[in-house]
């Protein structure tokens, strides 16, 4: 009796366990589509003499690229140094960099623990990587920037497609990054990539 009542408390919980893992699948399946599914609101566009750039923004964004314009209008009413207004001019451009920069950070650092978190990593990545020629007129527009610094999108993108042995996206990235100029050991990664591919 004792045994047959053990038997059916064990096959419980094993229905249980297996209960409970088809629901975390379910939800983790409903926050990777979410994941996908950007809800675009607002059209971001830049243009001058050599680029002409249009990207779908979310309402997020929107806010935080309104805040920026917002921000250097309010120095433009007080401040007339052109330096100055040169560089808040560059950080309205680069109110957007910089935030795609902190999701990359943010996902990136729980992609194991969430399963949405590596999908979120690689799609900041990406927007951030899609945005970099407006950071690279933004940075150069600065007067007390004189170099680029390095990139989170690319870096990250890079080190991903590393882990899973695509290896020649990682190099098409590095070499896209050293030719718009991003700080980083360009040459070195090219040529310890190259090497890889060989070897296989």
């Amino acid at each position: 009796m004792i045994e047959h009542a053990k038997r059916f408390f064990e096959k419980g919980k094993t229905e249980l366990k297996k209960a409970v893992d088809v629901v975390k699948e379910e939800r983790a399946r409903r926050e990777r589509e979410k994941a996908y599914r950007e809800e675009f609101e607002a059209e971001f566009r830049y243009k001058d003499d050599d680029l002409d750039f249009v990207m779908l923004i979310s309402a997020e964004e929107a806010k935080i690229y309104e805040k920026a314009k917002k921000k250097l209008k309010e120095v433009e009413r007080v401040q007339s140094d052109p330096q100055i207004l040169k560089q808040w001019q560059s950080k309205k451009y680069l109110s957007l960099h910089h935030h795609f920069s902190e999701k990359v950070v943010f996902y990136y650092e729980r992609r194991n623990e969430d399963p949405v978190a590596l999908h979120r990593t690689i799609r900041y990545s990406e927007r951030l990587v899609e945005y970099a020629p407006v950071a690279i007129k933004a940075y150069r527009m600065d007067p007390y920037v004189y170099e680029l610094p390095e990139h989170p999108g690319y870096e990250t993108l890079i080190a991903l497609y590393g882990e899973v042995g695509e290896w020649e996206e990682a190099l098409r990235l590095c070499e896209k990054a050293r030719d718009q100029g991003w700080k980083g050991d360009w040459d070195a990664r090219i040529y310890q990539i190259q090497e890889t591919i060989h070897k296989k």
